[in-house]
């Protein structure tokens, strides 16, 4: 049997006994065998012996394994470099034919190059350019002797920002592929990828069946760092599409300079990059550089960095860190603009103890109240003024009417239920109790939207009088959430029936108001009111009803300036409750800076010595002593014993008052020089605010 007959059995066989498993293509959150730090996935990836490796689909219904095929892939094998994207292996069962290289989890440079979130400087532009010559020179140095296909989408990136060459070799296996080019997408990409290519070899045929050459690839080096440094495309910014590009590159015309990317937005760069394009863009290939040539006379872009690789790694990664702290914060703070305006909507859709209790998901309980208010309104003749007017004139007559409506009831206590064509329907009493002053805010509500609505103009009928129609009425009612789509509040209850009842039994330009509303607005006192007599409601037989005409100047100013103190309670409790909330996270993240917990990059600037220590005696706590023996397993070598306060597991223990703890450490009889000095502190500072009772607190003790 044949050396390669055997190795191919022994991958069969590692292959059978470790598969290798095709994950997903945009994230491996599900899969909790995969082990890695990034979770944007640029290419299909597949897990084998523990290790995520990349996944190239080649399309072909068959591969026909040949002698020089197999030199290809020895070659891709033995090839390794630090700037070389290393081969595992290829699959040649259809048709799962696809090719198994090392996985760089930053994707290619084209992906850095269009991800405006990524910044780079100086340093980042020339170490990737280091690396980019420095893996061209090993394979040309190599039995492979050229890429043939260098573009920023072959270029990949590790989790270290080494740029490593990928997609070269492998020309018998990849021979004969499928060009599934037909669509726009797919042609405008491949013209895009063409445009990498030397001139030459663009005129000599496809690209798949004319092979690469090293001069050819200084002319694509050349695309590659006008692309770096502008970050706009192998041509920048044109106006022609990739085919145009592609045709006028191919014009030959005698005494005229060939078509080349501008080199305008390069005007503040290196002189020596500008002089680079320039001779890689040659048209004849032997006027071009090779890239040892290159590589010395792009030694400015060096400057400042450090002779140690490992130095100008760090150096990048931790410009990069601060650039992603930097994003990181850009995006919390969008976030948080976010999160407002979705706060804002939800609570303009339902009452905002309701909105809270939805946020934290707890479920909303249906509540009964005992007494609320409720308000009616609808226009007279809406149905003959809809059918002789557009549907658009219609929206804007409705949203005028209710925009001005909703301005009106913001000066006062009410919920604003729902509108349903020309009704509309506020509440008070709820979900906030306010005692009987439910009825006062409707009432005064009432009178204020029928002021507003004398002085309203209809826009596409501005001579016609706007016919409002309002009814009122008091008694208890059930509130709930109804539905998991759109959630709504609604009110059940005869008080709601009684109300529309009031609204639809009444005339333009009146408030109806019930027996009930009426008995309680006497009670409250400052309404005018006239008796309309019994009126038959539709369900509800004969009913004594009332008309409301006013209210007084004085009890109205009255009720402005009581309401106003309310409001301004309420937002005061509201501020203390936010500011305790905001001082108890600040604490908590004080305690865990204290403890050398990694707090989020949004509180980085919590000063670490912002909450006070206290003693360990304020809480009911063990104490444990380990001499220098014990810990020598752990290879600590020190005759000091190490004084570690452990948490009582009953956590339910009421904390003692420092004065407390005072007087008890007085009359122990523990003598500890650590906890002298702790106590004497502790008379001189007493902490306002303590950590909690599972903080752990460790002290250096010295025998005593």
């Amino acid at each position: 049997m044949h050396e390669n007959e055997k190795e191919s059995n022994a991958q069969k066989q590692t292959r059978s006994t470790h598969p290798l498993i095709r994950t997903s293509q945009v994230s491996l959150s599900s899969n909790p065998d995969a082990d890695f730090r990034y979770t944007t996935i640029f290419t299909p990836i597949g897990l084998y012996k523990g290790q995520l490796y990349a996944i190239k689909k080649v399309r072909k219904k068959c591969v026909d394994i040949s002698r020089e095929m197999k030199k290809e892939l020895k070659l891709l094998r033995d090839a390794r470099h630090d700037n070389i994207c290393a081969f595992i292996g290829a699959c040649t069962d259809p048709p799962n034919i696809c090719i198994i290289t090392e996985y760089c989890t930053r994707g290619s440079l084209k992906d850095i190059l269009e991800n405006e979130d990524v910044k780079l400087d100086n340093m980042f532009i020339a170490s990737m350019v280091a690396d980019i010559i420095r893996g061209v020179i090993y394979l040309h140095e190599s039995p492979i002797r050229f890429h043939g296909s260098l573009c920023t989408s072959n270029l990949l990136v590790d989790s270290r920002w080494v740029v490593k060459l990928s997609d070269f070799g492998l020309f018998a296996f990849k021979k004969g592929i499928e060009d599934n080019s037909t669509d726009g997408g797919t042609m405008a990409a491949k013209c895009t990828k063409l445009l990498y290519r030397a001139p030459e070899l663009l005129r000599q045929g496809p690209a798949s069946l004319v092979l690469g050459t090293q001069k050819g690839d200084s002319y694509s080096f050349g695309i590659v760092l006008y692309e770096i440094h502008t970050r706009h495309g192998p041509y920048g910014e044109t106006g022609l599409t990739p085919m145009q590009c592609l045709q006028k590159v191919l014009q030959v015309q005698d005494n005229l300079y060939p078509y080349r990317p501008s080199l305008q937005p390069l005007e503040t760069s290196f002189d020596c990059v500008r002089e680079i394009l320039n001779e890689c863009w040659a048209e004849r290939p032997d006027d071009r550089p090779d890239f040892k040539t290159i590589r010395a006379k792009l030694r400015p872009l060096r400057k400042g960095m450090k002779p140690n690789i490992f130095d100008n790694m760090m150096a990048m990664m931790e410009k990069y860190a601060n650039n992603l702290e930097a994003l990181v914060d850009e995006r919390t703070d969008q976030l948080q603009e976010e999160k407002k305006k979705t706060d804002a909507l939800l609570l303009e859709m339902l009452p905002r103890p309701v909105a809270e209790q939805l946020k934290k998901g707890h479920k909303v309980d249906p509540e009964s109240y005992e007494q609320v208010s409720i308000y009616f309104s609808d226009i007279v003749g809406f149905t003959s003024m809809s059918a002789e007017s557009t549907p658009l004139q219609v929206v804007d007559f409705l949203n005028d009417l209710y925009t001005c409506f909703d301005s009106i009831i913001g000066h006062y206590d009410v919920y604003k239920v729902e509108t349903i064509g020309d009704a509309y329907m506020v509440v008070s009493g709820l979900p906030i109790r306010n005692g009987d002053l439910h009825a006062a805010e409707i009432a005064s509500m009432s009178l204020h939207l029928l002021g507003a609505v004398s002085e309203f103009k209809i826009r596409h009928r501005p001579y016609n009088k706007l016919l409002l129609r309002i009814g009122i009425h008091t008694g208890p009612v059930c509130a709930g959430v109804v539905g998991l789509k759109m959630p709504r509040y609604c009110l059940f209850g005869d008080t709601v029936n009684t109300a529309s009842r009031m609204e639809s039994s009444g005339v333009p330009l009146k408030i109806h108001c019930s027996r009930q509303c009426k008995e309680l607005l006497e009670k409250l006192g400052g309404y005018h009111y006239q008796e309309r007599g019994m009126v038959i409601m539709k369900g509800k037989g004969e009913q004594r009803t009332y008309w409301l005409l006013g209210e007084d100047e004085e009890a109205k100013q009255r009720r402005t300036y009581e309401r106003s103190q309310r409001r301004g309670s309420r937002a005061l409790n509201k501020y203390i409750q936010g500011t305790i909330k905001q001082q108890q996270q600040t604490n908590h993240l004080a305690v865990a800076n204290d403890l050398g917990i990694r707090s989020s990059l949004k509180n980085k600037n919590v000063p670490r010595n912002s909450l006070t220590r206290s003693s360990s005696l304020e809480s009911p706590k063990k104490l444990r002593f380990a001499t220098g023996s014990l810990l020598e397993h752990h290879r600590y070598h020190s005759d000091e014993a190490l004084l570690e306060v452990v948490t009582d597991s009953y956590t339910g223990l009421r904390r003692s008052s420092g004065a407390s703890c005072h007087s008890r450490y007085e009359e122990s009889t523990l003598s500890c020089q650590s906890c002298e000095d702790l106590t004497n502190l502790q008379r001189q500072r007493r902490p306002s605010s303590y950590p909690t009772a599972n903080t752990p607190l460790l002290l250096n003790h010295k025998e005593t």
